[in-house]
């Protein structure tokens, strides 16, 4: 027994470094996720890019219509923002034509026979506007990195597709795709983006055998993001151990003005006992002088605590054996928390909670106090947490 006793602080000493080394790999790891959520008007950003696409229709697969005569112009103009590193909406207009092949009876888009076959050529002007759902899974699966120079985005959404030409189609589309960043600076990426679009079978006029058409496309572009282009790091370990250290002085100083409350607490119910205990025939009417007491508040509460209203109590004993004294109730914020007229508000609040714990709770006459709001201050005991106070004097 007396030999694992001597063992227990030398395994401690050999667990404290371990027990570090992995709260330290934690905090690293929330580090490299951790990002301060940006506000409405930061990043968001502008793209543009050209290329090409091919509309996939009911008669486009056959062999007269070859690939190479299906491929039309393409743009892509959007505009986005990113709302987390790994998640991003956006506007996206994508165009520009359609070209496929059609049969007799579908003259709308219609223009020639192909090569003296059955087949027609079919091209028309179009549209698709789209509204995109964006993630970034190079920042959500390797965090965050504001200079990282590759990322890869893939999205997902819906849109409103229309043809120009008679009969003037509008169909409504899904729309997946895969966007690549490369950075070029801080404000330019290079974009190349493939893309897919899915639509109603009867887009191009002819409906067959398939139930959709579809629109596939590949365009190279860049991107400019507008200030703020990036989002700050927040430094979870260090945020952690200020805290802790504030906190530990705080309560340092608490304890320290508790124990002080409790003696001067103590003396007080020494003197009202010794009041009580004396002779009824013998009657001197003593007026007791009564030092400045403080009731503390925690940062933007008014709400008197139970620990005070003990105090309180104290002290509206002494202010009922004084009934020719009036008393003042100062109520004070600080003035490192908030403006000066929230701060006022505060003061003032402070104040008429505790002129309502001795009147409501302790039956104080209310002829003998009045409030005065200070509002904040600065240098009332060193220390903001103790500005936070109500003095009754």
């Amino acid at each position: 027994m007396i030999m694992k006793t001597k063992l227990l602080p030398v395994l401690l000493l050999f667990m404290i470094p371990l027990l570090s080394f992995a709260q330290d790999d934690n905090n690293s790891k929330k580090e490299k996720y951790a990002v301060i959520t940006n506000g409405f008007w930061d990043n968001w950003f502008i793209s543009a890019g050209a290329g090409a696409q091919v509309y996939l229709g009911d008669s486009d697969g056959e062999k007269s219509g070859t690939f190479g005569k299906r491929i039309a112009p393409a743009i892509d103009i959007a505009i986005g923002k990113w709302f987390t590193p790994g998640l991003g909406l956006r506007l996206t207009y994508s165009g520009l034509q359609g070209r496929g092949f059609g049969y007799k009876g579908f003259e709308e888009h219609l223009t020639n026979p192909y090569e003296n076959s059955s087949l027609y050529r079919q091209k028309w002007n179009m549209m698709n506007l789209h509204g995109d759902i964006m993630f970034n899974l190079t920042n959500m699966f390797c965090g965050y990195k504001e200079n990282r120079v590759y990322s890869a985005i893939p999205y997902i959404g819906f849109g409103w597709l229309r043809s120009y030409q008679a009969p003037k189609t509008n169909n409504l589309s899904g729309n997946i795709g895969l966007i690549n960043t490369f950075r070029v600076s801080k404000a330019l990426d290079i974009n190349l983006e493939a893309r897919a679009c899915i639509t109603k079978d009867n887009f191009d006029t002819k409906i067959g055998g398939i139930r959709a058409d579809a629109i596939t496309g590949i365009t190279a572009g860049i991107t400019y993001r507008f200030k703020q282009r990036n989002f700050k790091k927040a430094s979870c370990a260090q945020k952690v151990a200020a805290s802790y250290e504030n906190q530990a002085n705080e309560l340092d100083r608490l304890q320290q003005q508790l124990k002080q409350q409790q003696a001067y607490n103590k003396q007080l119910e020494n003197e009202l006992a010794k009041e009580r205990n004396k002779k009824p025939e013998v009657k001197v009417e003593k007026e007791v002088s009564i030092s400045p007491r403080t009731i503390f508040f925690n940062i933007n509460q008014a709400t008197v605590s139970n620990k005070e209203k003990i105090n309180l109590k104290y002290l509206a004993e002494q202010i009922k054996e004084n009934p020719k004294k009036t008393f003042t109730i100062e109520g004070y914020a600080d003035s490192a928390t908030g403006s000066a007229a929230f701060n006022k508000k505060v003061s003032e609040k402070r104040a008429q909670n505790v002129y309502d714990v001795l009147v409501k709770d302790y039956n104080v006459n209310p002829q003998q106090l009045k409030i005065e709001a200070k509002g904040g201050t600065s240098n009332m005991f060193g220390s903001n947490a103790l500005n936070r106070v109500v003095i009754v004097k």
